[in-house]
C-alpha cells in the first residue's frame, strides 16, 4: 500500500518541486533570504509517504538550485490556517479543502460530475491548457496543477442500505467544511454527522455513523474494513473524484510559474491515474455491491440535480460543472443529460463555451 501511495505522491511532489523551483531563481538571487516553505498534508505525519517523499524532492531541488522546506501537517484544517498566514508559499491539500482559494477547481469533486477515470483524464489535462487561465487566478491565488487521488465511493456498515431510500434517518459523516455535502446527505433524508479529515474513518469504524464516502486510498490507512465487518459493503458506484490540488501564493512566483507548472502536472496526468487505479484494486472484491440499472439512473438523476442546485446557491463554480458536462458527453455522448439544456448557473466571463 504505502509502495502504491508513493507513487501516486511521486507525481504531485514533484510537480510541487518544480513550482517552487521555478520560483526559486528570485530567491536564490537573494543572498540570505528563507528558503521557502510549502505546507504538506499528510495524515501519517512526518513518517508518512507524503511527507518521505517531500523531503526527497527538497533534497533533490537543493542541489539543482532550488530547494525548499516541507512543513508537514496531520491536520488538513491547521496546513490551510497556516497557509491563509503566510507561513508557506505554497500549499497541497484536499480539493475541497482548497475551494476557498479557487472555486473553479474547487469544483472538480462536484457529486457526480466525474464518474469515470476517462472523464478525469480529459479534465484534468485541460486544466494545463492556457485557454483556462483566467479561471486559475483567483485573487493573490492561483492553481499550479490537480491531481486525482481516486474514486469516492460509499461504505456501509449493513448491505441492506444499498439506495438511496434506505439511507433515510441513517447517520452519515460529513466533512464540515464541506457545505455541498451536508447539504446533499439532507436530500435523501439522512443525517449529517459533522468529521474532518483526523476522525473520518474512525467514526464509520466505531459504528458512530453508518454511511461514509471515501476515497479507495483511505481504505487501508483508515482502516475502513474496521466499520464493513460483516454486514457492510462498498457501493460500486464512484460518487465523485477526490483531487488534491496544488495552491500557490502569486506574488511569491514570478509571473507564467503557474502555467508552467500547470502543464506539467498535466502531462503526467496518466502516470497519476494509473496509481490511483491500482490503489482502486486494493479493496477486496468481496465487499463490492453493485446497482440495479434502475438505482443508477436515480442516482445520476439526483446527483445532476444537486449540482444544478448547488451551482445556483454559489457552492459549485458553474463554469467548472460546464467544463465537466462538455467531457461527460465527450466520453458518452448517449447519456440521458447530453440532450438536456445546460442549466447551471455561469458567469457571462466563463472560458469555456457552451
Amino acid at each position: 500500500m504505502t509502495h502504491l501511495i508513493r507513487k501516486q505522491w511521486a507525481v504531485l511532489l514533484a510537480a510541487a518541486g518544480l513550482a517552487l523551483g521555478m520560483g526559486n531563481t528570485a530567491w536564490a538571487q537573494t543572498k540570505g533570504a528563507a528558503e521557502p516553505s510549502i505546507c504538506v498534508f499528510d495524515y501519517l505525519g512526518s513518517k508518512g509517504p507524503i511527507a518521505g517523499l517531500a523531503n526527497e524532492y527538497a533534497l533533490e531541488g537543493r542541489k539543482n538550485g532550488y530547494g525548499f522546506k516541507p512543513v508537514v501537517y496531520t491536520n488538513e484544517a491547521v496546513a490551510a490556517k497556516d497557509f491563509e498566514v503566510g507561513k508557506c508559499d505554497g500549499l497541497v491539500a484536499t480539493g475541497i479543502r482548497t475551494r476557498r482559494y479557487n472555486s473553479f477547481t474547487g469544483s472538480l469533486d462536484a457529486i457526480g460530475a466525474l464518474t469515470n477515470y476517462e472523464s478525469v483524464l480529459l479534465t484534468l489535462k485541460s486544466i494545463g491548457s492556457g485557454q483556462l487561465q483566467s479561471v486559475m487566478e483567483q485573487g493573490d491565488y492561483e492553481v499550479g496543477g490537480v491531481l486525482p487521488f481516486g474514486a469516492a465511493f460509499i461504505f456501509v456498515n449493513d448491505r441492506d442500505i444499498n439506495t438511496l431510500a434506505k439511507a433515510a434517518g441513517k447517520k452519515v459523516a460529513a466533512l464540515a467544511h464541506d457545505e455541498s455535502q451536508i447539504k446533499l446527505i439532507e436530500s435523501v433524508g439522512a443525517q449529517p454527522v459533522a468529521a474532518d479529515v483526523s476522525n473520518y474513518g474512525s467514526l464509520f469504524n466505531n459504528g458512530a455513523v453508518d454511511v461514509i464516502v471515501a476515497p479507495s486510498i483511505a481504505y487501508q490507512p483508515l482502516e475502513l474494513y474496521k466499520g464493513i465487518r460483516k454486514r457492510g459493503g462498498v457501493v460500486r458506484f464512484p460518487v465523485a473524484m477526490v483531487t488534491y490540488q496544488i495552491i500557490l501564493r502569486k506574488s511569491k512566483f514570478p509571473a507564467g510559474s503557474g502555467l508552467k507548472l500547470r502543464k506539467f502536472v498535466a502531462q503526467e496526468m496518466p502516470k497519476a491515474l494509473d496509481a490511483v487505479k491500482k490503489i482502486d484494486k486494493l479493496i477486496p472484491e468481496k465487499y463490492f455491491m453493485d446497482l440495479p440499472d434502475k438505482d443508477r439512473a436515480d442516482y445520476f438523476r439526483m446527483m445532476r440535480d444537486a449540482r444544478i442546485a448547488l451551482s445556483k446557491e454559489g457552492v459549485y463554480d458553474g463554469c467548472a460543472l460546464r467544463l465537466m458536462r462538455k467531457v461527460r458527453c465527450v466520453v458518452d455522448g448517449t447519456a440521458a443529460e447530453c440532450g438536456l439544456p445546460e442549466e447551471y448557473k455561469v458567469a457571462p466571463t466563463c472560458p469555456v463555451r457552451p
